[in-house]
């Protein structure tokens, strides 16, 4: 069995569960944050699946205590995965002071904090690892209604590119990931079946991302054919950000 860890926040489903899956496939031991106790057992049963150990963390990433908590496993963690985050649609006059403090607290200083929890641990045992955020293309364009989720999403790609300055020394790699509007299930084409076909107009490619293939980029950027690679973000928006 393998001695590789990669702690994935927000593994539950979605995007960041396809990410456990594809990590726990390619051999590497998992540690995994969830708020939803009810997820539990679903990540645990991709240990026995693919024959690796699963680490399950149950807790909210908005209170510093949970975060802070994660010190304390003593695992030599090779990747950390910042998956989780949450979302907000109002319009910027809208916005309540505890929605912008949940915003900033889950989007921006979790992805901080835990960040430089395992960054220490890595520098302490020689590991040339990787920070890997998930961002979104509203890190790289504005649009309505987004303003506190575009604020974090941006700040993520800043984060990202100074954490690469800084740790390069360290052999420490630090990406980001910036999907379009990703699909996670069929039951939302079926909710919200005019917004998306909306959205598709916007992209060239006329598709949503997928969650297998931000999984996919994900797992790329850890492997030694991205060495080189630090300090990016790579865009799976369907040529939206391109230009109109």
């Amino acid at each position: 069995m393998t001695n590789n860890f990669t702690l994935i926040t927000g593994a539950g489903r979605g995007i960041g569960f396809e990410i456990a899956k594809k990590f726990a496939s390619n051999n590497h031991n998992l540690i995994l944050t969830i708020r939803n106790k009810a997820q539990k057992k679903r990540l645990e049963n991709l240990g026995k699946d693919y024959d690796v150990k699963v680490k399950v963390q149950v807790g909210d990433l908005r209170n510093l205590k949970f975060v802070k908590k994660l010190n304390k496993i003593n695992f030599k963690v090779n990747n950390v995965i910042n998956n989780a985050a949450g979302e907000n649609q109002k319009h910027f006059l809208k916005v309540t002071e505890k929605e912008l403090n949940d915003m900033i607290s889950i989007n921006l200083k979790s992805i901080f904090l835990i960040s430089q929890i395992f960054t220490r641990k890595m520098i302490r045992f020689k590991i040339k690892g990787n920070i890997i955020s998930i961002s979104s293309q509203l890190g790289h364009i504005a649009a309505y209604n987004r303003s506190i989720y575009c604020m974090t999403k941006f700040g993520i790609e800043g984060l990202t590119k100074s954490l690469a300055m800084d740790l390069g020394k360290y052999g420490i790699r630090v990406n980001s990931v910036s999907p379009t509007k990703t699909v996670i299930n069929e039951n939302e084409f079926k909710k919200n079946k005019k917004r998306l076909n909306l959205i598709k107009k916007k992209i060239p490619l006329n598709k949503f991302s997928t969650s297998e293939e931000i999984a996919s980029i994900v797992y790329f950027l850890t492997t030694k054919e991205a060495g080189s690679i630090t300090g990016s973000s790579i865009l799976s928006d369907g040529g939206w950000t391109a230009g109109k």
